[in-house]
């Protein structure tokens, strides 16, 4: 397993749960001195087969805790706080579920709920979609779906900047963010497609754990104009944990985080 660390060694640790695609190299400051000045030690994991981790065939969401469990032990991490970006709110919540006590609070940034649930989907979405994304995905089958994306990875943000909202494209369209979603496209799919669709396949099957029983304070961050996972998701997501504080952002979108990193990581440590 490849992590990556930011901020403050002796600061409050935060796990970092990357999207998908992305990397142990996702942050979500443009200025990486944010995490010192906030006193914050961002540890951020491959998940298998991103970045320098090794594949896990076979893997499921709810084994991601017991990986996560050897590497904070070897860093000598007692208690943390967990934070979640899109796809890495399945592996978030997996990890509040496991450890219990050791994780003092969550923030889901663009989450969707598990599909084991019925989804609010926006009247755009064709039904033909809707049904698919409820079926066990191949991994196999997704992966052509996703090859372009393991192309050229560096120009994804290019691409999202062409398609998403106007608010995403005004985050995006800034040098330093388009600069840190490069980088971590690219190391994330620096071994092709394949982990991307492990990774999506996993996150359309159950996840293996009852959201019921996450305990823990979880804040739930959404832009109402988010075009990658739409806010009716996130209010699926928000009303399934039973302690959760909805944050909703009106006309902002999928990378609202770049402007409101302070606020969000404030939350975990009130």
């Amino acid at each position: 397993m490849a992590y990556a660390e930011w901020g403050d060694p002796d600061g409050r640790p935060v796990l970092g749960c990357h999207g998908s695609p992305s990397s142990r190299l996702e942050r979500h400051v443009e200025d990486p001195g944010d995490y010192v000045r906030w006193g914050v030690r961002l540890v951020v994991p491959d998940r298998p087969g991103f970045g320098l981790s090794d594949p896990h065939p076979g893997r499921r969401v709810k084994d991601w805790p017991g990986d996560v469990a050897v590497l904070l032990d070897s860093l000598g991490i007692d208690r943390f706080a967990v934070l979640s970006l899109s796809g890495g709110a399945a592996y978030a919540l997996a990890c509040a579920h496991a450890f219990g006590d050791r994780v003092r609070a969550v923030g889901v940034l663009g989450g969707a709920p598990p599909p084991d649930v019925p989804w609010s989907w926006p009247r755009w979405v064709p039904g033909r979609v809707r049904a698919a994304a409820h079926r066990p995905a191949n991994p196999a089958l997704l992966q052509p779906v996703f090859a372009p994306l393991a192309v050229r990875p560096g120009l994804i943000p290019r691409y999202l900047q062409a398609r998403l909202n106007p608010a995403d494209r005004r985050v995006i369209g800034r040098p330093r963010v388009r600069q840190v979603l490069a980088a971590t496209f690219t190391e994330g799919l620096r071994n092709g497609s394949a982990p991307l669709a492990e990774d999506r396949a996993l996150l359309f099957r159950p996840w293996g754990f009852p959201l019921s029983e996450v305990s823990q304070r979880v804040h739930v961050w959404h832009g109402t104009q988010d075009w990658q996972v739409p806010v009716a998701l996130g209010r699926v997501l928000a009303a399934m944990l039973p302690n959760c504080a909805a944050h909703w952002f009106a006309g902002e979108g999928h990378f609202l985080v770049f402007d409101h990193a302070r606020e969000v990581y404030g939350s975990l440590f009130p």
